[in-house]
């Protein structure tokens, strides 16, 4: 039987909803007040997910490594954070200093409603939702995002609505940005469906499409990745000694993207499904736009 329950904390970004199955051995925690990110996701004692901690030091952690943040409405960098919709130009907030870049977009620290929990035998579900007034620089957008995740036996899905507030339309773009723990990441694989990468320039902003310099499944080896795949099929997996793991997304794009980051750390691995590239709100690639009052959906799969 799976179970919700919360928790409060004195500082509230450490709020917790927990879901826990007995009989699974499953147990995962999501924040609501770090943009409904989940940080748990154990299942038969191995730690798939690589979360924070539940503390302050934690909190430092995130704001650096956007661990399993959502990001909307600019997955990825927007190059100084400049962009021009509809013949008007717009600044957002440059959050990565070093590279004087937009990144990830804004919602990673808002805080969300629960709007429907519902527990059974076989599922948990749990949803998040978020309003803006258009009160964000460089987004002056109306919109709300809702995000369901639905838990069952080895299964996680991540159901995603955006709906237009405003009296005009929006370009934006989806991702998510987990980091999945592995204790030996040399010899593990990842494998997707593609041949074609960016190149990118100093400011990590992609400047063409290149041909692939490694083949698919890659045993990772000494690999760095920090890099966005264009890839056939909305579909990844990666096999670890301590689990495996396959993703599936669904896109409205003529494109599929797959951003992959291996940190220097060696302990875990970025796999970032989005419905478009780095920098998408000036090079268009995958780009989407919403109508005045019009819905959008999205919904990434992960089994493990």
């Amino acid at each position: 039987m799976f179970k919700i329950t919360t928790t409060q904390k004195e500082n509230p970004l450490l709020n917790e909803v927990i879901i826990t199955n007995k009989t699974l051995n499953l147990n995962c925690s999501i924040y609501p007040n770090l943009g409904a990110s989940i940080q748990k996701l154990n299942s038969n004692g191995i730690e798939i997910i690589d979360g924070i901690t539940n503390d302050e030091k934690g909190l430092e952690l995130y704001k650096n490594k956007f661990n399993s943040s959502f990001l909307f409405p600019s997955p990825n960098r927007i190059a100084d954070g400049k962009y021009s919709f509809n013949k008007v130009n717009y600044q957002l907030e440059c959050n990565e200093t070093s590279l004087n870049n937009s990144l990830h977009g804004h919602i990673c620290n808002k805080s969300f409603n629960v709007t429907k929990t519902e527990t059974s035998e076989n599922l948990a579900i749990v949803t998040f939702s978020y309003k803006n007034n258009g009160t964000i620089t460089g987004f002056p957008f109306s919109y709300q995002l809702d995000i369901t995740y639905t838990f069952s036996k080895n299964n996680l899905s991540l159901d995603f609505k955006v709906t237009n507030l405003d009296q005009q339309e929006f370009p934006f773009g989806l991702g998510w940005h987990p980091y999945f723990k592995v204790k030996k990441l040399s010899s593990s694989t990842l494998n997707f469906d593609g041949n074609t990468k960016y190149f990118l320039n100093k400011q990590m902003i992609p400047q063409q499409e290149m041909e692939l310099p490694f083949n698919t499944p890659l045993t990772l080896g000494e690999t760095f990745l920090d890099d966005c795949f264009l890839i056939n099929k909305p579909k990844t997996s990666f096999d670890c000694k301590e689990y495996k793991i396959e993703i599936d997304f669904t896109s409205e794009t003529e494109k599929s993207f797959l951003q992959v980051y291996t940190p220097n750390t060696r302990d875990c691995i970025a796999i970032e499904p989005m419905t478009c590239a780095p920098n998408s709100f000036n090079n268009k690639n995958g780009l989407l736009t919403l109508n005045p009052k019009e819905t959008f959906d999205w919904k990434i799969n992960l089994k493990f």
